[in-house]
């Protein structure tokens, strides 16, 4: 079973925090955060359906044959009622679908994010060691300018 996202991002912070130089980011995609039950395998297939370019064609194509195929062959004389009342009916489930894909997309987004901040934030700490470094830098060549600079002789003299 999987580390529930709160405490491993909270691990993963620490760990950024106190030894920076050893964190790697890391590449989170959607199928990292997928769901490993049953439930979860449906939803992703129909998410993958419901959000497809071939089910918005074949059911545009669908109410344009029976518009037109209606009145020719006469099964529909008045289309509108009928194919209303038919395309009305799956509106729940894809309503219901649409929220289910976007919270799958939000959980990997969370993923993504908390992945990027941790990566960040030992950025941060790397960054305030560097500085702390270029600090101590300076201060040794302050105190080697003050030597030099009693040492030197004095001009015209």
């Amino acid at each position: 079973m999987a580390e529930p996202t709160g405490s491993l991002h909270t691990a993963e912070m620490a760990r950024a925090t106190e030894s920076p130089h050893l964190h790697r980011p890391r590449l989170v995609v959607s199928r990292d955060v997928a769901g490993e039950g049953a439930l979860d395998r449906i939803a992703d297939v129909v998410n993958r359906l419901i959000g497809s370019m071939w089910l918005f064609v074949g059911i545009t194509t669908g109410i344009v044959v029976w518009l037109f195929a209606g009145n020719l062959v006469g099964f529909d004389k008045t289309p509108w009622p009928l194919l209303l009342t038919l395309l009305n009916l799956p509106q729940l489930s894809i309503m219901i679908s649409l929220q289910v894909s976007a919270n799958r997309a939000q959980a990997a987004s969370d993923a993504r994010a908390m992945a990027d901040h941790a990566t960040l934030v030992a950025l941060h700490e790397l960054s305030k060691k560097q500085v702390a470094i270029l600090d101590g830098q300076n201060e040794v060549l302050d105190i080697l300018r003050r030597a030099v600079a009693k040492e030197a002789p004095e001009p015209g003299a």
